[in-house]
């Protein structure tokens, strides 16, 4: 069991991620390739994956063992929502890791995973070495993930859609108590299902929630006490996730932005946290029903992310929707 303890200040400086956080998503899915139980959702997309890795991104999968520990500084979090900003943020935090923190993480790697000269290289701050493996993790991402990163960060989009409408609706209480089924809040206490027993005290540092798509069992944070708090959890997937599925041509956008569903993806751009059917209805005047056929069809083209909200389903505008809302490239 992990325990994350809240004074007061903790509660106030809270926050949920800005998105999915590619350097999280990209270790956390090198767990899904070298692990032997990665869900069977996840079998097509691990056998391209695995046929597309370099000798150099397979060296970068030492450092990331399906169970046990992952080096802390490979996870900066900085919680940018543009991808380009997010991934160079959070390679240029990699680069810039002190020797201290290097030689920290890395002393708890075990040299089965990660050879020897190698580790070492790393953890007397080589910068030649430290420039390899950030750009090994550029290559990755662009391999392995950046082709279906609108799927995945609209996923996570709207998990943390649902998240915030909980906090707004219930405050802090109702968000930590609703965030996956492993996690339990006893305020001031959050108890989260881990495979070790755990304390962290936040001593008024604060906490970051990320929502993340390749964290498929239990939570994850960083071990370090002395690096930002923060907690990685699982959310719900689609049970049809296709990650090789393309965007529709353009003869089907046409169509499918025609006036009223043209309205309805505008009506839920001015909700950020999300919007519920009725909602959608009653800013667009048209009946629930068909809020609903239009919300569907919306979904279906990848416009719209759709998850349940109580006894409600909550609509949030996905990156492609803001896309074709404003007319900038993705």
């Amino acid at each position: 069991m992990l325990r994350i303890h809240f004074t007061a200040a903790d509660l106030g400086s809270l926050r949920l991620a800005a998105g999915a956080d590619p350097l999280w998503e990209s270790l956390l899915s090198q767990h899904a390739l070298t692990s032997g139980h990665a869900p069977a959702a996840l079998g097509a997309w691990r056998r391209r994956a695995i046929a597309r890795l370099t000798p150099e991104m397979r060296a970068l999968l030492s450092l990331a063992p399906p169970t046990g520990y992952s080096p802390d500084f490979l996870t900066p979090t900085r919680g940018l929502h543009d991808i380009d900003d997010a991934l160079d943020a959070g390679l240029g935090e990699v680069l810039a890791t002190p020797v201290d923190h290097l030689r920290a993480d890395l002393r708890r790697v075990l040299p089965r995973h990660c050879p020897r000269e190698r580790a070492e290289r790393l953890a007397d701050g080589d910068r030649t070495a430290v420039a390899a493996l950030a750009s090994a993790m550029r290559a990755y991402f662009e391999a392995v993930l950046a082709t279906h990163w609108e799927l995945i960060s609209g996923q996570v989009a709207g998990a943390r859609a649902r998240a915030a409408r909980f906090l707004v609706d219930g405050g802090v209480d109702r968000l930590l108590a609703t965030l996956h089924p492993t996690i339990r809040w006893d305020a001031p206490t959050l108890h989260v299902a881990y495979p070790a027993d755990r304390d962290i005290h936040l001593a008024g540092r604060g906490l970051v929630l990320l929502p993340s798509y390749f964290c498929r069992s239990t939570p994850v944070t960083l071990r370090a006490a002395d690096r930002p708090p923060v907690l990685v959890y699982p959310i719900d997937h689609d049970p049809d996730w296709d990650a090789e599925r393309a965007p529709p041509p353009d003869a089907e956008l046409v169509a499918l932005l025609g006036s009223t569903r043209a309205a309805v993806l505008r009506a839920a751009q001015l909700h950020p946290h999300g919007c519920t059917t009725t909602e959608l209805a009653r800013r667009v005047r048209i009946s629930l029903s068909s809020a609903s056929e239009h919300a569907t069809t919306l979904r279906r083209a990848g416009l719209l992310r759709t998850r349940p909200y109580g006894r409600h389903m909550l609509h949030v505008v996905t990156p492609l929707g803001r896309a074709l809302l404003t007319g900038r490239p993705r």
